[in-house]
């Protein structure tokens, strides 16, 4: 259910031998100075990742940090704490999109004012980081894996939203400051998937597309006003839908923190399938 299970996980101790330095790629481990500036930016830190750092740090399950939040399901927890592990201790993900996540994440701390030190560190990794994100052999891999998890997701054939983008979408944002991305934003029953499945294997659809949430809903009935009631908010909120030709009417220029907003609010049972492209 999670992109990052595709990668081997490698501790800092386990990438041990010649300094990065010296063989010229690998990533770094930060020095006791520039980890102890990485706990206090987590600590300040008022998004998500810094309710997950700081539910890790009071030795909360991650169970109990999604109970916290008011998430249904605790896969998200793993890819946060896959960033902190990143940010604190050099650890960095092998899998190309989970690669690609961490690497918005240390863009975006490297726009704050920060010590030489832990800069000159962000940096290095992120050089190593979107090489690991650029690797296309990495990245067949990882797609077979969220096919896996698609399919088993579309096999339980609950009623209700499914939100559905393309692997391209998600590691190149249509928006990439915002991490607004286009995404298929439908109601679905076992029959509409088996349609949709049809339709890209007959239109210009370039790749197998990626199942993200599944928000389910009481019947057909109600899955067709949640559908309204979804493409209505996305809207208003400048979510604006795709005007290219290959693209359907359910397809929005979205990410899925602002969707699984809509259905916490909704009061819909949200199941998070495969975490991919951008957290922020």
């Amino acid at each position: 259910m999670r992109a990052m299970d595709v990668e081997a996980e490698v501790s800092p101790e386990e990438n041990s031998g010649p300094e990065p330095e010296a063989r010229g790629l690998g990533p770094i481990r930060p020095s006791a100075e520039v980890r102890t500036e990485v706990e206090a930016l987590l600590e300040a830190d008022g998004s998500r990742l810094g309710d997950v750092y700081r539910g890790v740090r009071r030795g909360l399950s991650a169970e109990a940090i999604a109970e916290d939040l008011n998430v249904t399901t605790c896969n998200f927890v793993w890819n946060y704490r896959r960033i902190i592990k990143a940010l604190l201790d050099g650890a960095l993900p092998t899998a190309p999109t989970v690669a690609f996540q961490v690497a918005r994440k240390f863009k975006s701390i490297l726009k704050s004012p920060l010590s030489s030190a832990l800069r000159s560190y962000l940096e290095s990794n992120l050089e190593e980081l979107e090489r690991t994100a650029n690797n296309e052999t990495a990245r067949a891999v990882e797609a077979e894996h969220l096919q896996e998890e698609t399919k088993q997701a579309e096999a339980l054939n609950e009623i209700g939203i499914y939100v559905y983008s393309l692997p391209h979408y998600l590691l190149h944002p249509f928006e990439p400051k915002s991490g607004r991305t286009l995404m298929k934003v439908g109601r679905s029953d076992s029959d509409v998937i088996a349609r949709f499945r049809n339709q890209t294997r007959t239109t210009a659809l370039p790749e197998e597309p990626v199942l993200l949430r599944i928000y389910r809903t009481d019947g057909a009935a109600g899955s067709g006003d949640a559908e309204n009631d979804f493409h209505r908010l996305l809207e208003a909120a400048g979510h604006d839908r795709s005007v290219a030709r290959s693209a359907g009417r359910e397809w929005f220029v979205t990410h899925t923190k602002f969707l699984d907003e809509v259905a916490r609010v909704m009061r819909l049972h949200v199941r998070i399938v495969n975490e991919v492209g951008v957290l922020e």
